[in-house]
């Protein structure tokens, strides 16, 4: 008999293992679902902007071009704020979009306004995967988040001394918690690579941010700018005399070009605007290359302040700067992140069927939590509504995202108690999800008519199927909850 090259662990070992792994998954269950499933849906935010703001038509970048929407721009610029901020066209998100203030607007190629370019639904959803709607604390408990899903998947690997001989065992007509209990192990062994990269690199993203934070307030009284100086770098203003023109800033892109061949400027931050020491920070895409981008820094005459070696600097800064790319999947096109999609739709399979294993053996063994029970179904169809139903009504009246989101998962959960079963939960909650996607592509359709003969179409019918999808599987609701010992 060929040997398992998994190590043999004593049944104690196992059994401590598999109680602490139930043990936090049940503690953090809840907010790991919703960090997940945000996550999962955020792998799109670039064409969720595009499609949120579908009369900003698609533009190519050109130095003149957003040298004039930077100066359209700062006409716009509300009185106090010293900042001007744009989004520059590349290939993946071929937009050219300014920020001034509390106005985003929308260029084409040779930088002339055309139309508002606010995503408020999509920075909702992508504020909901990143610090929970709540600055600061939300950072620390998503970054706490990726280092619980690091700790579950060890537990649970470790836990399954049969993981290489029931590789492949899924028991899908044995009852309802074994078919659960198999597709949960599955996933989680064969996913746990990608989950593992995923949950350290959010991690660390989130709690090297802590990190600067409290440095920052430790040691230079509050400034996490100098608490960052050594990745990314220190930037002196002070050398920066003048005011920038469009002569300026076609000289610092001409700089970027000289500096690293084919690099693609895709954001740029004019600093200090309206003052006599305007800077301008632009950050480029290093072909080739995983970090982030390279990030220069230029006087108002367009002179090369400094340039902070993102992409050829010590391994630790390349590291950190690579670790937004991977955590994203932004990086090798298409199939990339629609492999992420899938991955994290499995790891956010993960986290919804752990406490419903638990519910369901807790049944089994004669200790039903029915109204436990339902408010976790009504929690889980809750929470992906709820994205849903805050995209929609942010799109549609404009009303903020968080707003939305938080009341409509609560109502759903506590709604969920009082259903008259766990089934009736399952069938509503495909209904409410499904009918609300088809809502928000009706009303894109309506306000944006022309979108729908554009590569953005995709976005619409994507959206679409996924909510027909939804209304059909209400036909296959889930069956009754065994309340009766295991045997």
């Amino acid at each position: 008999m060929k040997k398992s090259p998994w190590p043999k662990m004593p049944a104690a070992f196992v059994r401590e293992n598999l109680t602490g792994h139930k043990i936090l998954g049940l503690a953090v269950a809840g907010i790991l679902y919703l960090i997940c499933l945000s996550g999962t849906a955020t792998v799109f935010y670039t064409d969720f902007q595009r499609w949120e703001a579908g009369a900003v038509p698609d533009a190519v970048f050109t130095p003149e071009g957003v040298a004039a929407a930077i100066d359209d721009a700062r006409g716009h610029l509300p009185k106090g704020a010293t900042g001007v901020y744009a989004s520059l066209p590349t290939g993946e998100m071929p937009r050219l979009t300014v920020e001034a203030g509390e106005s985003h607007r929308g260029y084409d190629s040779a930088g002339r306004y055309v139309a508002p370019a606010a995503t408020p639904a999509t920075d909702g959803l992508t504020a909901l995967h990143y610090e929970l709607h709540v600055p600061t604390v939300g950072l620390i408990v998503v970054g706490l988040g990726g280092v619980a899903i690091i700790a579950l998947l060890a537990g649970g690997l470790l836990a399954h001394p049969r993981i290489f001989k029931d590789a492949f065992l899924w028991r899908s007509r044995a009852g309802e918690r074994l078919n659960r209990s198999d597709l949960h192990n599955r996933v989680g062994v064969w996913a746990a690579p990608f989950h593992l990269a995923i949950a350290v690199t959010g991690a660390l993203i989130g709690l090297l941010q802590v990190v600067l934070m409290v440095a920052g307030l430790s040691f230079y009284h509050g400034d996490t700018a100098r608490a960052s100086a050594p990745v990314y770098g220190d930037t002196v203003t002070a050398r920066a005399l003048g005011r920038m023109d469009s002569a300026g800033m076609v000289a610092a892109f001409g700089a970027i070009q000289k500096a690293i061949p084919g690099a693609q400027p895709y954001y740029l931050s004019l600093n200090n605007t309206g003052t006599d020491h305007e800077a301008l920070t632009v950050w480029a895409i290093v072909p080739d290359r995983l970090v982030f981008g390279e990030q220069f820094d230029f006087d108002a005459k367009g002179g090369l302040i400094a340039r902070h070696h993102l992409n050829d600097g010590s391994a630790g800064k390349q590291a950190y700067a690579s670790l937004y790319r991977l955590h994203f999947g932004a990086f090798g096109g298409a199939w990339v992140r629609w492999a992420f999609v899938v991955l994290g739709m499995g790891l956010t399979l993960l986290c919804s069927t752990g406490m419903d294993i638990w519910l369901l053996k807790s049944a089994q063994k004669g200790r039903p939590h029915p109204r436990l029970h339902k408010g976790w179904g009504g929690f889980i169809w809750g929470g992906a509504v709820a994205m849903a139903a805050a995209g929609l009504t942010t799109f549609a009246f404009g009303a903020p995202y968080p707003a939305v989101f938080w009341p409509v998962t609560a109502i759903a959960t506590i709604a969920a108690v009082f259903a008259p079963s766990l089934r009736a939960v399952s069938v509503a909650g495909k209904a409410a999800l499904g009918l609300t996607l088809l809502a928000l592509v009706g009303v894109h359709a309506m306000r944006f008519p022309a979108a729908l003969g554009t590569n953005l179409v995709w976005v619409s019918a994507g959206l679409l199927l996924t909510g027909l999808a939804f209304i059909a599987l209400t036909r296959y609701p889930r069956p009754p909850v065994p309340v009766r010992p295991d045997r």
